[in-house]
C-alpha cells in the first residue's frame, strides 16, 4: 500500500512540474514575440492549449 501511495505521489508531483514548465515556456514564448495586451493573451492561451 505504501508503494502505491508513493507512486501516486510521484505522478502528481511530475504532473505539477510539467504544468509549471509548460506555463513558463509559453510565457517565455510570448515575451520573445514581444506581444502585449490581447495579442499576448491570445498567443499564451493558444500555446497552453497546444
Amino acid at each position: 500500500m505504501k508503494k502505491f501511495l508513493a507512486i501516486i505521489f510521484v505522478i502528481v508531483v511530475l504532473g505539477f512540474l510539467g504544468q509549471a514548465y509548460e506555463a513558463a515556456s509559453c510565457r517565455s514564448h510570448v515575451e520573445d514575440l514581444k506581444l502585449t495586451g490581447t495579442q499576448a493573451k491570445d498567443e499564451y492561451e493558444k500555446c497552453i492549449s497546444f
